[in-house]
């Protein structure tokens, strides 16, 4: 038998130390990875207390998200009054300058709130100057946002990182209606008519602001307000002269029974529709037979519809699914006088928040 000489011995010794500490790392690591549990599957039901839109919308989207930086302040403000159409009042963002100057023009969100309207269910003390003109908030200083509903708040705060100036119109208080949905838009006096009028209004007030780029202008709405972008942007209707044009526009489940029935609805600008598959008070499958209508009528217009399986009306909010009975017969819903189902829906959500940046990134949507 060969023996092994006396000075090659620690170096064998210190090979066989190294492979059974290696041997143990790898038993160790097996073992630490076989025990270790797999991540839950996400729900498709959103719970009641969810995280806001910057705390989930970060890792989903396309583009590097903003840095985090203080929240953006709302200032209120009176759009003036114009022929055949009272004053509005509306909420002004403009986000904050950085360390560096602002140098270029701010592209602008003119955002259209829902039939339960724009304003929280508490009241808040905000100071508003009599016979503003519309141009400026009577105290600077005074932060509004607090008034609005939460969804709205976060949607600003959310655009205003990305480097959007944000303006949201108040139709309801202006036309002397109180927030609900129990209505048809006819009885509220808020048909799409009338939101239309105020939208446009809004469209040339934020046009005259200083430091607004009026040719990147984005029409957003939910619900009803999203079926008053769908009025706003066909093309099949008369554009006042002074009003600039929408460079694109956004909807969240509108109400899509009456474009659908209006046979020259036509797009004037890019638009990119969102809405939940389970939807039964706005179904999802006339916006698509309004998308494949529009397509027959003008076969470059570019027209994005996203449907998101098993999600419900208000999907993008954080309120529990529950069911409304409030909504009247003549709505357009498929469950009159059984009510609908509303809700927000975590996994629809982020998808749809990283959609939107998609599409307000994109330079061509």
């Amino acid at each position: 038998m060969r023996t092994t000489p006396a000075s090659q011995r620690p170096h064998r010794l210190h090979r066989l130390a190294m492979c059974v500490a290696g041997v143990a790392g790898m038993l160790l690591a097996g073992a630490a990875i076989a025990h270790t549990p797999a991540p839950p599957t996400p729900a498709l039901v959103q719970p009641a207390n969810t995280a806001p839109l910057s705390a989930l919308t970060p890792g989903a989207t396309t583009r590097t998200p903003p840095a985090t930086r203080a929240a953006t302040p709302a200032q209120r403000v009176l759009l003036p009054a114009e022929q055949g159409a009272p004053a509005l009042n509306a909420f002004w963002f403009v986000p904050r300058e950085g360390n560096t100057p602002r140098t270029q023009p701010l592209p602008v969100v003119v955002a259209l709130h829902g039939c339960n309207g724009l304003l929280g269910t508490r009241p808040e003390t905000i100071r508003v100057e009599a016979g503003n003109s519309g141009n400026n908030a009577a105290d600077s200083t005074v932060d509004a946002a607090p008034a609005l509903q939460q969804r709205y708040r976060e949607y600003a705060q959310w655009l205003a990182e990305r480097g959007y100036a944000v303006l949201m119109p108040d139709s309801l208080s202006a036309h002397g209606r109180l927030p609900g949905c129990g209505d048809s838009p006819e009885a509220r006096g808020m048909d799409e008519r009338v939101r239309r009028t105020d939208a446009l209004a809004a469209l040339r007030w934020v046009a005259r602001q200083p430091g607004i780029d009026a040719s990147r202008i984005v029409l957003l709405g939910w619900s009803n307000g999203a079926q008053a972008v769908l009025a706003t942007v066909d093309a099949s209707r008369a554009w006042p002269a002074d009003t600039p044009q929408v460079e694109r526009a956004v909807a969240f489940y509108p109400a899509c029974k009456r474009a659908v029935q209006q046979h020259n609805f036509r797009l004037r600008a890019p638009l990119l529709l969102m809405i939940g598959g389970a939807d039964d008070w706005t179904p999802a499958t006339r916006c698509a037979m309004l998308q494949s209508a529009v397509l027959a009528r003008q076969p470059n217009a570019r027209f994005r519809l996203e449907i998101y399986p098993g999600a419900y009306h208000g999907f993008d909010g954080t309120s529990e699914l529950h069911v409304r009975r409030d909504v009247p017969g003549n709505s357009g819903n498929t469950r009159a006088g059984r009510g609908v189902t509303v809700g927000g829906d975590a996994v629809a959500r982020v998808a749809a928040m990283a959609q939107l940046d998609s599409w307000l990134a994109s330079p061509d949507p």
